[in-house]
């Protein structure tokens, strides 16, 4: 075989083979499938299989619409592409105008929707209200709404003919009614056709109205007279000293009157207002009102008595009549005799007055020296004045050397100091009503400065307070290389606070309380003492616990055969 042959028919069979190649790898498509709301060609319905590289199109279905995107796919090796045609329901629009109705719109205007047609008030449906949005629009036609018509309206007794007169009226047509003369139209003048065929409400009466004259006890007519037909009117006015109840003017309705008859009742009063110093008995003080021939009484207040007339009042028409009650302040008469004292009664001895005590001189009150009139006669009891008394003086270290106790008013007592004391301060002194005219004296020990010998020092010294006085510091000190061993001490005075002793009264020795000092106290009436009255300041404070006043109290009597019913 010649070379040229040979390439000639390897040639062929490559090309052979190729083809062979390609013929097997393409492949058929199976029937695509449409997106929602679509369908194949008619032409193309019935095929099952499609050739690779054929082109297939798609159409909307019955109802619906193309909204974008290509109708056509293709198959390549055996694959179709995407499908991108959209479909959407169509719209048939408005389903037209309903007169004296309306269509309900709620489910929508699209393909496969309906709508409901309902009619006005007073009208009625003539055949079917509903429409179906169809491929082709709205199937059927605008349903009708006809008007709800009436018959005649009921005729009245001793009525005239309605007004307008007809043979038949239509949904809210109105007629009236009248009366023949001398009767008067009971209910509603007019009535309406309703929208289920009758009139409505239910027609008027035509009847003879007549009132009585009214009977008002204790009132008058001021406007109006009989005879009273309908709407006829009359006004009373209650005499004077009397007050109306009810309404004043009536008129003559159809039933009678228009309100109850008025009835006229004697005024009553307000609070009454008393003299000065009197109140309203207990019972009656929360009364804001007292019908007419109400009786009240008056009491005479806290501290005061009757002194004359009446003590009663009385409501007429309105009017309480004159309060005559007269009532003075009580008296306490005498608050009592003061031993060594007297009150001064300036004031006066009447409710709410007040006197005080006063002492003679050399004499000290003892506790409260005022006493008030009060509702029951003089608080508190009669005062004492109790002699002006001072208590011994204490001065260490002397000895009295004229005057003996007790010191009352202007006693004297003379001190002298023992021997190598020397007194500072006044050696007499006189009891006066605020107590020693002078502090007491003090006796101090004479002393002598340190000796001082050539060629010697002193090396340790030690230190006493004088009484009355407490010392701080070291009392011993010691002579050291550097001066002495310790600041030098000081001596301070004695002194104690104040005793506090509730419900009592110092009768005795006044503040400041320095060393030997002394205070004794009292207790107030209706008060008993528990420790003791008097105390002195001491180096270590006061010589004993301060004194306490406690209440008297009594234990219930017993009495054989009776028991114990009131304790206040």
């Amino acid at each position: 075989m010649q070379p040229s042959n040979v390439c000639w028919s390897l040639t062929i069979w490559m090309v052979q083979l190729a083809l062979m190649f390609l013929t097997i790898q393409a492949q058929n498509c199976t029937k695509p499938i449409g997106g929602p709301n679509m369908v194949l060609s008619d032409a193309l319905i019935t095929h099952e299989t499609f050739v690779d590289g054929a082109n297939v199109t798609f159409d909307c279905a019955i109802g619906y619409v193309r909204a974008g995107g290509s109708r056509t796919v293709t198959c390549t090796a055996g694959v179709w592409s995407k499908v991108k045609l959209e479909c959407e329901r169509k719209s048939c629009g408005s389903p037209g105008e309903v007169m004296n109705g309306h269509f309900n719109l709620s489910e929508g205007i699209l393909f496969g929707d309906k709508v409901v047609a309902t009619c006005n008030t007073g009208y009625l449906l003539v055949g079917s209200g509903v429409r179906t949005c169809m491929d082709g629009g709205w199937d059927g036609r605008v349903p009708v709404c006809e008007v709800v018509k009436c018959g005649k309206p009921p005729t009245i007794v001793n009525g005239g003919p309605v007004v307008p007169p007809e043979e038949t009226y239509n949904f809210g047509d109105v007629v009236q009614y009248g009366c023949e003369k001398d009767y008067t139209l009971v209910g509603t003048k007019s009535i309406t056709c309703s929208e289920n065929g009758e009139f409505q409400p239910a027609p008027p009466e035509c009847k003879m109205v007549s009132c009585p004259p009214p009977v008002v006890d204790n009132g008058v007519r001021i406007e109006g007279r009989p005879p009273y037909t309908y709407k006829s009117f009359v006004t009373y006015k209650c005499n004077a000293g009397y007050e109306m109840e009810g309404q004043a003017s009536l008129t003559c309705e159809i039933e009678g009157w228009s309100a109850p008859f008025p009835t006229c009742r004697a005024q009553s009063c307000t609070k009454p207002i008393g003299g000065p110093n009197m109140v309203l008995s207990d019972a009656l003080i929360t009364h804001e009102t007292f019908v007419d021939r109400a009786k009240v009484t008056f009491d005479c207040a806290i501290g005061y008595v009757r002194a004359g007339g009446s003590r009663s009042v009385t409501c007429t028409a309105g009017v309480w009549s004159e309060v005559k009650l007269i009532c003075e302040r009580k008296s306490c008469g005498s608050p009592g005799e003061v031993m060594n004292g007297d009150f001064d009664l300036s004031e006066g001895i009447l409710f709410g007055d007040k006197v005080v005590a006063t002492c003679n001189t050399g004499y000290m009150l003892v506790g409260s020296g005022v006493r008030n009139c009060m509702d029951g006669g003089w608080d508190g009891r009669v005062p004492l004045c109790e002699v002006v008394s001072c208590p011994p003086p204490v001065v260490e270290n002397a000895v009295r050397i004229e005057g003996r106790p007790p010191y009352t008013y202007k006693s004297f007592v003379t001190y002298k100091c023992n021997a190598g004391y020397e007194m500072e301060g006044q050696a007499s002194l006189t009891c006066e009503i605020e107590g020693w005219s002078a502090p007491f004296p003090t006796c101090k020990v004479v002393s002598c400065p340190p000796p001082v010998i050539e060629n010697a020092v002193l090396s340790f010294v030690t230190y006493k307070c004088n009484a009355g006085y407490e010392m701080e510091g070291q009392a011993s000190l010691t002579c050291e290389i550097e001066g002495w061993s310790a600041p030098f001490p000081t001596c301070k005075v004695v002194s104690c606070p104040p005793p506090v002793v509730e419900n009592a009264v110092r009768i005795d020795g006044r503040p400041p309380y320095m060393y030997k000092s002394f205070v004794t106290y009292k207790c107030n009436a209706g008060y008993e003492m528990e420790g003791q009255a008097s105390l002195t300041c001491e180096i270590e404070g006061w010589s004993a616990p301060f004194p306490t006043c406690k209440v008297v109290s009594c234990p219930p009597p017993v009495i054989e055969n009776a028991v114990l019913s009131f304790v206040t």
